[in-house]
């Protein structure tokens, strides 16, 4: 029965149409989700719901085409008993790919690689605040395996003006998709950066942080917790703190291995940073604020006062920015 009914059904469907303009750069928070899960799960789901309608619409129009030819061979009994079988054999002669199509529509996104080092901070003549610039220079030295006169002058450079301090970061520009190792029981081993790496220390709960630039060749551990979407973390280094065009880490090329290496990467704070930021979202959802949030724009009624101190105050949960 289904080679007679093969002869009456097209070659192969495409059931998904993805225009050139449709793509991913605006959907960051799937491509977050889908590195955190080593999966394209999430980004699967969305495109059902995405495409859905179009999906639907496109099978109709395949099953009234083999509907017209069969009815014309007087067939018209057989369809209305096999449409099931039909439906089947047109999803199997699919070839479009909308996932595939958005990928391959896509940009780079700015990815950042943690080392897992909090750096104090350097204070201006308050040094009982945050650590010293020697110290703060010997301990990224030692996180990127240098020696002690290596590119001292960026290395300083970068701990003089994150005067905050911050995490200690590599930045680097990819395709989501090229960090999904594919199997979930089978990640990545190791990560290596080379080139002319963007090195950062960067303060994503306050909103500050530096970077420079500087020639290395350096293999680590890869531990995915370690690997974040930048636009996906408050504030954003990129985005957020700088302003910055997408291509502006380019010059960090990097590749991952299976096999692992020797070393250790300390784990990064900012999933649980993310954590507390989704618990934040999930109750500005639903009406209410959360006292310590200093994202302004999860408070609705915030009001400013000139009495000491000055700054603006949430008339709903209390929490206040000082001047």
């Amino acid at each position: 029965m289904q080679q007679s009914l093969e002869q009456h059904l097209p070659e192969y469907t495409d059931l998904f149409y993805v225009d050139y303009r449709e793509d991913l750069d605006e959907h960051e928070d799937i491509q977050e989700k889908c590195i955190r899960s080593n999966s394209l799960e999430a980004l699967h789901e969305k495109v059902y719901e995405w495409y859905e309608d179009q999906e639907r619409e496109n099978m109709q129009e395949y099953l009234e085409q083999v509907r017209k030819d069969m009815e014309s061979c007087g067939l018209q009994d057989v369809f209305h008993e096999c449409e099931e079988n039909i439906r089947d054999l047109i999803y199997e002669r699919n070839r479009s790919n909308p996932v595939k199509d958005l990928i391959r529509n896509s940009s780079v996104t700015n990815m950042f690689y943690s080392l897992g080092i909090e750096i104090d901070g350097y204070h201006t003549g308050c040094p009982e605040r945050g650590e010293s610039v020697a110290m703060a220079c010997y301990r990224i030295r030692r996180a990127l395996r240098l020696k002690k006169g290596e590119f001292d002058e960026q290395i300083e450079e970068l701990v003089e003006n994150a005067t905050g301090g911050g995490e200690l970061r590599i930045y680097f520009n990819a395709m989501f998709d090229s960090l999904i190792s594919g199997d979930k029981k089978s990640d990545f081993g190791s990560i290596r950066f080379y080139g002319n790496v963007v090195v950062a220390v960067a303060d994503s709960r306050e909103g500050s942080g530096h970077h420079v630039r500087i020639p290395l060749d350096l293999t680590f551990p890869f531990q995915r917790a370690n690997l974040f979407v930048d636009s996906q973390v408050h504030y954003s280094y990129a985005n957020e703190i700088c302003g910055m065009s997408n291509d502006w880490c380019d010059s960090t090329r990097w590749e991952t291995g299976f096999f692992p290496v020797n070393g250790k990467v300390y784990k990064s704070r900012m999933a649980e940073h993310q954590k507390q930021e989704a618990e934040y979202e999930r109750t500005f959802r639903n009406g209410k604020c959360t006292f310590g949030d200093m994202n302004y724009k999860r408070h609705r009624n915030v009001r400013y006062s000139n009495s000491y101190p000055a700054g603006c105050r949430c008339t709903d949960c209390g929490t206040f920015w000082i001047d």
